[in-house]
């Protein structure tokens, strides 16, 4: 296939006009560029030696050839499903027939490039059909650039099956899909920047900067402050080599801001982390010179990479660290089953569903207790409900207050030999109120809660249980307390969720009681998108998640894949010893080692 050199940008692109100039420098004078290689090495040294404009036609070639390798495209699945949220074709995307704007955990960094509004209006529709497709993605911040950056050159359809083969490739890891992962990969920057950009690294340990902060936005040093011009020549290479590519060329630009930084009293006089973007927002060099320069460290391979990945993810887990309690995935809108409670209606049992953990949202509830049949004893409680995991603990008083709690713990681990004090569970619990006000209390440790308070042993007193009692919550009050007659309570403001009381009186007589348990939800909207969707649903954050990647064969033949289905959350890097015709992670495209 040859391709000729027109400029083709989106329609939906705000270009400056000389891209459009058909007398400019790409029409009539320059020969047709070459078949794009089915060959992966031939392909490779292509993109690693080109130096197409930004306004290049074979730009809209590359990039969906290269997503496409080895991929079946996934039909009509994104025309049907957009159909179905939003109905014909010319309809907006306005507030009423998309009310979420799909982030993903990218709340801080929606750049669109050069998207006019009827391309930002693209941009939303793709995003929301992918969150529609893939409900088990819930925290992928590099998902919203990169769509952004498809768009403007291909239309939706095709962007919507590059990113569906992105995300299911298991070959290369494109886009982390938890927020665990993606935090490894934001946070074992700093030890390759020890490594790789050593003198840049001790500077900032020098001047008693701390190097995680000064790296915490490494990535939008690419994604948002390199020139467009450069922009889309590192993602020509992401594309066809994955996300170590990222790290290269950030490496790169910590290297070249460290040498300018040395002689230029102005540079000095910034601190280091603005200072690093500033730099990469007016790049002295061009992006083939930023390319060979990352393509230069020597060792930077996926093994490494991989390691330093691991160990932070680790760390991770070790710390305790919790994720932000958000919901980023809104695309998928589970129609809950009636469960005929005595206590909460449909609508508010809708309200409280946003409120779940994103992996138990997708679920259906079952009731597994109420006192208006099985009585008030807590031994009864126990025995209906102890081995459910998790559980939704509803109350209603007589005096019409409805309020509960949500716990991540089954109450038999009260019996656990392992305990060492009388309180269990996670910060995944909270407490809430649906009447007479709404409210959610999660865990005061929560990083995004913004009167975060100071995480001691009374701040994770979360659930305790006896044959006297039940209480969730504790330090300097008892946030839900029932007694061994469980119609008898009270409810305290405590440290553990920051809770007010939830009842007007301290103590309480409840009406009833309820609990309800989760299984898997059957509904699937929107239409006929069943083939195209996985039950999967994302891991909860008390569970570890895969240690090691699944390395592929290098003598395998290429595996054949369905664009538009899930393929699961663990992505597969690369073996330690790439296949003979690859080209090495520290060899230039001529063969021979940068230096």
């Amino acid at each position: 296939m040859s391709v000729t050199t027109t400029a083709v940008l989106m329609p939906w692109v705000d270009a400056p006009k000389d891209l459009y100039d058909p007398a400019g420098p790409h029409e009539n004078g320059s020969p047709p560029s070459p078949p794009l290689p089915k060959d992966p090495v031939r392909l490779k040294k292509l993109v690693r030696k080109g130096q197409w404009p930004e306004e290049h036609i074979l730009r809209k070639e590359l990039w969906h050839h290269i997503c496409m390798r080895n991929v079946v495209a996934a039909g009509s699945v994104y025309k049907e499903t957009a159909k179905a949220l939003f109905g014909d074709e010319g309809q907006s995307s306005d507030e009423n027939a998309n009310p979420d704007y799909q982030t993903f955990g990218n709340e801080d960094h929606l750049t669109t490039y050069r998207l006019t509004a009827t391309g930002q209006d693209q941009l939303r529709r793709l995003l929301c059909v992918l969150a529609h497709t893939r409900p088990d993605i819930n925290y992928c911040p590099l998902l919203h650039p990169v769509a952004a950056l498809l768009l403007h050159y291909m239309d939706a359809e095709r962007a919507f099956d590059c990113l569906a083969a992105l995300l299911g490739s298991k070959r290369y890891k494109y886009l982390d899909q938890s927020w665990v992962e993606y935090e490894a990969f934001r946070g074992s920057f700093t030890k390759l920047a020890k490594k790789f950009a050593n003198q840049a690294h001790s500077l900032i340990a020098k001047q008693g900067m701390e190097p995680g902060l000064v790296y915490k936005d490494w990535i939008w040093w690419i994604l948002e402050d390199l020139p467009f011009t450069h922009l889309v020549r590192v993602i020509d290479a992401y594309l066809m080599e994955g996300l170590k590519i990222f790290y290269r060329v950030s490496l790169a630009i910590l290297q070249l801001f460290n040498k300018k930084r040395k002689g230029n009293k102005a540079a000095q006089s910034r601190d280091f982390a603005s200072g690093v973007r500033h730099f990469a927002q007016h790049i002295p060099v061009s992006a083939d010179v930023l390319l060979t320069m990352g393509f230069q460290f020597r060792g930077l391979s996926r093994t490494v990479i991989d390691t330093y990945h691991t160990k932070f993810k680790q760390n991770i887990r070790d710390s305790g660290m919790v994720p932000p309690v958000k919901n980023t995935n809104k695309g998928m809108a589970v129609v809950l089953n009636e469960i005929n409670s005595s206590i909460i209606n449909p609508k508010q049992l809708q309200s409280l569903w946003r409120w779940l953990p994103d992996r138990m949202a997708l679920k259906q509830p079952h009731i597994v207790f109420t006192t208006a049949e099985n009585g008030i004893s807590l031994s009864t409680f126990y025995n209906m409900c102890e081995d459910e995991e998790p559980t939704i603990l509803l109350v209603k008083t007589l005096d019409n207050e409805i309020f509960g709690a949500y716990l991540s713990c089954p109450w038999s681990t009260r019996n656990s030999a392992e305990l060492k004090t009388s309180y269990f569970g996670n910060g995944e619990s909270f407490l809430f109120s649906i009447t007479p006000w709404e409210q959610k209390f999660p865990w005061v440790g929560l990083s995004d809660r913004p009167d975060k308070g100071p995480v001691d042993t009374a701040s994770q007193l979360f659930m305790r249980g006896t044959r006297e009692l039940l209480s969730i919550g504790g330090g300097d009050g008892e946030g839900l307390h029932l007694e061994s007659d469980i119609s008898n309570g009270w409810s305290e403001a405590c440290r553990t969720y920051g809770n007010q009381p939830l009842s007007a009186k301290r103590n309480f007589q409840s009406e009833f009681i309820e609990v309800l348990a989760f299984h898997e939800a059957s509904n699937k909207e929107p239409e006929e998108r069943a083939d195209t969707q996985a039950d999967t649903a994302t891991k909860p954050v008390t569970t570890p998640e895969p240690e090691g990647e699944t390395t592929a064969d290098p003598e395998a033949e290429p595996v054949t894949e369905t664009v538009g289905e899930p393929q699961g959350e663990t992505q597969a890097e690369d073996s330690a010893q790439q296949p003979a015709t690859e080209l090495a992670d520290d060899q230039s495209p001529s063969g021979e080692s940068g230096e």
